[in-house]
């Protein structure tokens, strides 16, 4: 069984995935929107997705070291724990592994389970498509945070400012897609956004073209997760954007 076939890209710069730690001091805090992004895939899929979200849920809220970042549950326990089968668990663990949800921390020895860390970047970038559907409050904070910092903000002159136009229906996605960041942040819109332009579908690709290198590096570095969320919710066979220039 093929699953989570088309990857999107990883929650790059500007993006929860890439700026805040999961392990350590402080970072049980960050458990509950994990766990919200879960399980609202969970709630909403039926299938192998909706599975596995799950039962992963279950395991990091019984099971997951938040000091050391690994959890380490032998499968006699996990089959308990799901109500399943040895076997059926062994199944469930290696697709986890599959799509990257999990990885190998440290191999089972003598006495010892198997260490597995969980990739919460690929979790992210995986359920992103349902972030909306818990609330506009929960897709802000996760596909804005963190926020540049005042010194970059500071430093940085916009592209443009006071132009706040959507573009005009035009049989593509990109004007809804605008219509909804313009709504969450206008004079993010306004300043980077609304000069952006539809290019082209290149698969599960979007293809949007920027005035300039600048303007397309900074959205990508401060932008780009936020902007893929927009995206998603409105049509989920969109997996990635990519941004050219113009000049």
């Amino acid at each position: 069984m093929e699953i989570f076939n088309d990857r999107q890209p990883r929650l790059g710069q500007g993006g929860l995935a890439a700026d805040y730690k999961f392990a350590g001091p402080g970072s049980a805090s960050l458990k509950y929107d994990v766990l919200t992004a879960l399980l609202a895939l969970a709630a909403q899929n039926n299938g192998t997705q909706g599975r596995l979200a799950l039962r992963l849920s279950l395991v990091i809220t019984a099971r997951f070291n938040w000091k050391s970042g690994f959890f380490s549950v032998g499968v006699k326990e996990l089959a308990r724990m799901w109500g399943v089968t040895e076997r059926t668990a062994k199944r469930e663990i290696g697709l986890m592994r599959s799509i990257n949800w999990i990885s190998v921390q440290k191999t089972a020895t003598r006495g010892r389970v198997t260490q597995h860390k969980i990739q919460f970047a690929d979790i992210l970038r995986d359920t992103i498509g349902y972030w909306d559907s818990v609330g506009p409050d929960f897709s802000a904070r996760m596909a804005g945070a963190p926020e540049p910092s005042e010194e970059v903000q500071s430093n940085v002159v916009p592209l443009r400012t006071g132009t706040d136009t959507v573009p005009a229906e035009d049989g593509t996605v990109w004007p809804a897609i605008a219509s909804e960041m313009k709504a969450q942040d206008p004079a993010v819109y306004a300043a980077w956004l609304s000069a952006l332009s539809y290019v082209d579908r290149d698969g599960d690709h979007l293809v949007l073209a920027a005035p300039s290198s600048f303007a397309a590096s900074y959205i990508e570095t401060h932008l780009h997760t936020r902007l893929l969320s927009a995206a998603i919710a409105q049509d989920r066979s969109i997996k990635g954007i990519r941004l050219i220039s113009m000049d």
